[in-house]
């Protein structure tokens, strides 16, 4: 099944000052959830950015609030899966959608038990794998087994943005072809 626009919503989690530098790979999920918030923006795609334990882990990364700008609302959590979150989980069955795309942090904690949960709930469950990370390439690499042993679908950046898109015609995929070349 391909993501689409008008039944996605996107779901952040975890990219936060004190917690990602720690990642293996803290670029790549800062710059690919960038690139995700900011096409979905763009495309009127329902967002949400969650904070695991704001006052320890601190605000969301600045690449993203730049993004978002006035428009930044977080979603603070205690719990590891976003969805046994009551606030976060009402939202999600409020937006009406049903396919949940993720990415952020840490695959094999919080990105994992969310999906898992999604999953269970009846929600058609995207990981974006190059936008998420763990503290090392094992926890991140067993993550990604235990998604896909588990039918929740693995995808890319580009798999998202390009689906979401559906065609060449758009101004937005001129702007993002513009990016890559």
């Amino acid at each position: 099944m391909l993501m689409n626009k008008n039944d996605s919503l996107l779901l952040i989690i975890d990219v936060q000052e004190h917690l990602a530098p720690a990642q293996e790979s803290p670029r790549d999920v800062i710059n690919g959830c960038a690139a995700l918030l900011d096409i979905a923006k763009k495309l009127n795609i329902p967002y949400i950015v969650a904070e695991q334990n704001h006052a320890s882990f601190g605000p969301t990364m600045i690449d993203l609030r730049i993004i978002l700008g006035d428009e930044m609302q977080y979603l603070e959590k205690d719990t590891f899966s976003c969805f046994k979150n009551e606030e976060i989980r009402k939202t999600i069955e409020n937006s009406g959608k049903r396919q949940i795309v993720i990415a952020g942090l840490e695959t094999h904690l919080c990105v994992l038990q969310t999906a898992l949960d999604l999953h269970r709930a009846g929600y058609e469950v995207f990981v974006v794998a190059d936008a998420c990370s763990s503290r090392n390439g094992m926890q991140s690499a067993l993550g990604i087994q235990r998604l896909l042993r588990n039918n929740v679908d693995v995808a890319t950046v580009e798999m998202a943005i390009f689906e979401w898109l559906e065609n060449s015609r758009s101004p937005e995929f001129r702007e993002v072809w513009s990016r890559r070349s």
